[in-house]
């Protein structure tokens, strides 16, 4: 098994349930909900899809449902493996190709319609959404938060490093991790403040109306008088032959699967660039117990704080 069993911040000895699923026919064991790209990373399966373009293996690169490199059949449905949470008994099969839906297109059921109103509609819980929400919320605003994860804090549910800077500004000095903790208390606080995790936005309509996924069950409408985004950053990756290949990671992906989910992405590590990010990832594959076999730099000095 390829999973952190030690590391000097983050607590290893969690007590979740096992549960046993399938991958090409294969046995394999996991942990439930945890997602299903952990989990097979976990069982030293890295390879989730094959590309129609000389048949490339496909691996996993944002870790975060904004890409599709990590598809993959699962229960014989098309899904990305990074955002599906794993349960007893699923099957998961290697996606071979184009992806094809089910012929079987059955009607969709379960689910609530909810009408609700406020003055902002927050989309998104990380640091930037968590802090204008705050702000707001202290001027009397009646604000819905909603963030697609199950936890709030965003990346820096990911950062296990003291932050550096101004401490009024941004907590410098205190672990990411943390201050994920200390802005979600704050945020819940506020009786004024609605929070919906585990839930996406998924329209904007012209009449000041957005739509809403709550906890992937009940759609809601929203009527809303003002409406921010801070749906996050994406990944940047440079254009190489190869760079899709499994073992290529965004910074990101990397965090997630070593600080969230506590799997090794690998034994060891190669790093392109030598800003903040790149001496922060080699920093948590050392706290991992992963080797940062170096790190390269097209500038002639480390371009990092």
């Amino acid at each position: 098994m390829e999973r952190v069993t030690k590391h000097p911040i983050l607590k290893t000895d969690l007590n979740k349930k096992s549960v046993d699923f399938f991958f090409n026919g294969g046995k394999l064991t996991g942990f439930e909900n945890e997602p299903v790209s952990s989990a097979l990373f976990a069982n030293n399966i890295k390879e989730f899809s094959i590309h129609e373009v000389g048949d490339a293996p496909q691996g996993i690169f944002c870790a975060n449902g904004q890409c599709s490199h990590c598809t993959l059949i699962i229960d014989g449905v098309p899904l990305k493996s990074c955002i599906t949470p794993l349960k007893e008994g699923m099957d998961t099969r290697t996606l071979i190709h184009t992806p094809k839906l089910p012929e079987e297109d059955t009607e969709f059921s379960n689910f609530e319609l909810k009408k609700m109103k406020c003055d902002v509609l927050v989309a998104g819980g990380g640091p930037s959404g968590l802090t204008a929400a705050i702000e707001l919320a202290k001027l009397g605003f009646d604000i819905i938060l909603v963030d697609d994860k199950e936890k709030l804090g965003g990346k820096l549910l990911l950062q296990t490093h003291k932050f550096f800077g101004s401490i009024e500004d941004c907590y410098a000095g205190t672990r990411g991790i943390d201050i994920a903790e200390i802005l979600e208390r704050e945020i819940r606080s506020f009786p004024n403040v609605r929070i919906f995790t585990n839930s996406s936005v998924v329209a904007v309509y012209k009449d000041k109306k957005v739509g809403l996924y709550i906890d992937y069950k009940n759609y809601a409408i929203v009527d809303f008088e003002g409406l921010v985004v801070s749906a996050g950053a994406r990944e940047k990756n440079l254009i190489f032959p190869g760079n899709d290949l499994p073992g290529v990671y965004g910074a990101g992906a990397f965090q997630t699967l070593v600080n969230r989910d506590l799997v090794k992405a690998s034994g060891r590590v190669f790093i392109v660039g030598s800003g903040n990010v790149g001496l922060i990832a080699a920093y948590h594959a050392l706290q991992a117990g992963i080797t940062a076999v170096g790190i390269c730099e097209i500038l002639k000095e480390v371009s990092g704080y």
